[in-house]
Formats: C-alpha cells, sequence, structure tokens
C-alpha cells in the first residue's frame, strides 16, 4: 500500500499559486527569484504575498493618480473671480504683520541676550 500526500498545506499551495505571477515578472526583470514555502524571495529579500499585493496596489494607485493628473484640465480662472477675492481678503496687506513664534530650547539660548 503507498500514500501520497501533498507536500504542503493546501493554503500554502493556494499562496505559492498566486505567488508564481510575482515569481515571473521578478525574473523577467532579470532578477533572482525563487519560493521558498508560502513566500517569494527576490535578491535576497523574502516578501508575503500580502506585502506583494500591497505595493502592487499602491503602485496602481500612483499611476491613476499620475494618469488623472496629466488628463486633468486645467482650470482657468478670470481676474476678480470670487475665490480669488476671498483669497485676497485673507492675507495680510502687510507680510511683516505675520509673526512667526519659534521655541528655543533654554539649554541653547544665548544668556548674553536675554532681557533683565
Amino acid at each position: 500500500n503507498i500514500w501520497v500526500s501533498p507536500d504542503y498545506s493546501e493554503q500554502v499551495s493556494k499562496t505559492r499559486s498566486q505567488l508564481l505571477p510575482f515569481l515571473f515578472e521578478a525574473r523577467s526583470q532579470g532578477h533572482s527569484a525563487f519560493l521558498l514555502y508560502d513566500k517569494l524571495v527576490v535578491d535576497g529579500i523574502k516578501k508575503t504575498l500580502v506585502e506583494l499585493q500591497a505595493e502592487m496596489e499602491e503602485r496602481t494607485e500612483l499611476e491613476v493618480e499620475v494618469v488623472n493628473k496629466e488628463f486633468e484640465p486645467e482650470l482657468e480662472m478670470d481676474e476678480g473671480t470670487e475665490v480669488e477675492e476671498e483669497v485676497a481678503a485673507r492675507l495680510p496687506e502687510n507680510p511683516d504683520d505675520q509673526v512667526e513664534e519659534v521655541y528655543v530650547d533654554p539649554e541653547f539660548q544665548d544668556n548674553e541676550y536675554e532681557d533683565e
């Protein structure tokens, strides 16, 4: 009597089959890549399926942003539009009126210039 059992659990086999496209893509780009249990090793760096899917999702989002930015029509603003007037109303007349507070660590503060 001979029994044959799978080398990996069902979940690991499923993960490995989902990692295959990433493996082929990495190899086609000239990287050294192989599967190690349920992880993909590319140029000595282990990555899980979840990490790879997150990277692909980020890359896709960036591509969509770039495409949207390239094809986004520029809004033409005429002088005196409501938005322009509102922004101008919020700005101070003199830019020197804007005061920025800066925290100075007492340890580094120069004692020479302290007010008495």
